[in-house]
């Protein structure tokens, strides 16, 4: 009697030879164990696939908050911002390559100038500001929620989001600024929306191709393009 037929009480019909196992006759069960082990194999569960970001996507007012920490209070005009569309590197090919990589928006609300008395209308200054803590925000966001090392076909190290906080203000500069103004803008309760349409890394530098443009309830009021840099290594020393 084939020893794995007895022990797994299998029904033989018929055992002609020496079994490989040297232990009686085969039955050939051995080897049908071994071919359901395998198949058990490869039906072996997954690993869980992560589900893809949803969108919008909301910053937490802690979160903002936290990245804002810098500016003092009364010039922190941001009020709430999200991300509302993002496109990875791979998907803009052919009739979708204009599409930008990152679209964000953010509300804001200018009670009151940081710097000057009530100039009555939405200034170059304010802009720059604007600009720059819906940036802050909106790129910090991307880094947390694990999209910015998706804009990029090659692979990239990404850094951390404590890392991007560590270098935040000395290593993220403006390389140039253009702005327009069409009519008056209405600082009490407005939006603007920042959309990342080009990255070009060079060297250890990042460089941000970038548009924005600031609207109150009725319609565009101003725009611009904007081209950030952000590299860690640039840490200029003050004294």
């Amino acid at each position: 009697m084939c020893a794995v037929a007895e022990m797994l009480d299998v029904p033989v019909t018929s055992m002609r030879q020496e079994g490989a196992c040297g232990r009686g006759p085969c039955s050939g069960a051995c080897k049908r164990v071994a071919m359901l082990g395998r198949r058990a194999d490869a039906i072996a569960p997954l690993a869980a696939v992560e589900p893809p970001p949803q969108f919008p996507m909301p910053v937490s007012e802690a979160f903002a908050a936290d990245i804002l920490l810098p500016y003092r209070k009364h010039a922190v005009y941001l009020k709430s911002a999200e991300i509302t569309d993002f496109n990875d590197k791979a998907s803009l090919i052919g009739a979708n390559s204009n599409q930008p990589l990152v679209t964000g928006r953010g509300r804001f609300a200018i009670g009151e100038s940081c710097y000057i008395d009530d100039t009555g209308h939405f200034n170059a200054v304010e802009f720059n500001i604007c600009y720059n803590q819906l940036a802050y925000v909106l790129f910090a966001k991307c880094i947390e929620a694990g999209l910015m090392h998706r804009v990029r076909t090659e692979k990239v190290d990404v850094i951390s989001l404590p890392e991007f906080k560590k270098h935040q203000l000395p290593a993220m500069v403006i390389v140039s600024l253009e702005s327009r103004y069409y009519k008056q803008l209405d600082s009490r309760d407005f939006t603007g929306e920042l959309t990342i349409d080009k990255i070009s890394p060079v060297g250890s530098a990042w460089f941000f191709f970038t548009s924005v443009s600031f609207a109150d309830k009725d319609g565009i009021k101003a725009k611009g393009s904007v081209v950030l840099a952000f590299s860690p290594s640039f840490n200029p020393v003050r004294h």
